[in-house]
């Protein structure tokens, strides 16, 4: 959903609420900073200097001071005025990773854009200098009709959903006496895998060997032959050398008593206290599975996946672990 940064429309039937994710120039909001005051008091004493000596000339100094803070306000206002910031999907991150939300800046209606930064509210609430150090702020630049993708960063230190808090858009453009501001809620969340930590084994206990027929199933033993590649087989498996042929993109099989199948049940980790070290653990079975083309399936309270491989059915696991315990 874009929110932009412009003026309203001049029919007020076609107007746009609050809820349409559209800001309008009241919006966009504007105050002296604390140089803006500093430049406003050496005025005030310009002022009252030039009225105690009748002097034209500090007069004509003040005013013309004065027209320049002016001028300063409405440059600093349309820095932001026409802006348009887009949110996308963000991809999955395990945690102890930096969950990257990517914002779109389009600047096609407005004038060219220079020093606006971008940060969460939550961190202008801390000190500047701690603020700087554990999250710096976004800066952007942008020309007329040029657009920009940049990526939020925010640590990821808890397993589950992470909703990114209101960011707020702010510039002191061009003399830093005024600065303006409006706020952007994205509108999507990222999911938060758990951390891949274990040191087991893939369990025994809950391997399987299963009879199939030659060629039709992924194993590890004799070649059985090829068949057509399916959107999530593993990379390893593809037969590079036909499809340098033009034979397409083939998967190669092999056949033998029977393809490894694992389940990773809740049952599995039970001797493990913590709940965040249980699903850690099921998560790195997960990935190591994936890994040797083993097919899978994972069973834990509130959700049951059959086994399969590929790299939709490990982030099908890998959501379901995430989603565990959560609303």
């Amino acid at each position: 959903m874009p929110v932009v940064l412009e003026r309203p429309p001049a029919d007020p039937a076609n107007s746009v609420g609050p809820l349409s994710g559209r800001y309008q120039r009241q919006r966009v909001y504007i105050f002296p900073t604390a140089q803006g005051w500093l430049y406003v008091l050496m005025l005030i004493v310009m002022l009252l200097g030039a009225i105690n000596y009748s002097n034209n000339m500090a007069f004509m100094l003040c005013f013309l001071l004065a027209g320049l803070a002016l001028v300063c306000m409405l440059h600093t206002y349309l820095n932001l005025v026409g802006l348009v910031l887009t949110s996308t999907q963000p991809k999955p991150v395990f945690v102890g990773q930096q969950a990257l939300f990517p914002i779109q800046f389009d600047n096609s209606l407005g004038l060219a854009k220079y020093a606006i930064t971008l940060e969460s509210i939550a961190m202008t609430r801390q000190p500047l200098r701690k603020r700087r150090r554990q999250h710096p702020p976004i800066s952007i630049s942008l020309a007329t009709g040029k657009r920009l993708i940049s990526n939020y960063p925010v640590p990821a230190t808890r397993r589950g959903v992470l909703m990114l808090e209101q960011l707020k858009l702010s510039s002191t453009f061009p003399l830093g006496i005024f600065t303006a501001w409006a706020y952007y809620q994205p509108e999507y969340d990222c999911l938060i895998y758990p951390a891949p930590r274990g040191r087991a084994p893939l369990p025994s206990n809950t391997t399987a060997l299963e009879p199939v027929e030659s060629g039709t199933q992924s194993g590890t033993d004799d070649f059985a032959g090829f068949r057509k590649y399916r959107a999530g087989d593993p990379v390893n498996k593809i037969a590079w050398k036909a499809f340098a042929r033009e034979q397409g993109l083939l998967i190669k099989q092999f056949c033998g008593h029977g393809a490894r199948t694992l389940i990773f049940n809740w049952d599995a980790v039970a001797y493990i206290s913590d709940i965040e070290s249980r699903l850690s653990q099921l998560c790195c079975w997960v990935l190591l599975a994936e890994k040797s083309s083993i097919h899978y399936g994972l069973e834990i309270p509130g959700s049951k996946i059959a086994p399969d491989h590929g790299t939709q059915h490990k982030d099908r696991c890998l959501a379901a672990l995430a989603r565990y315990g959560k609303p």
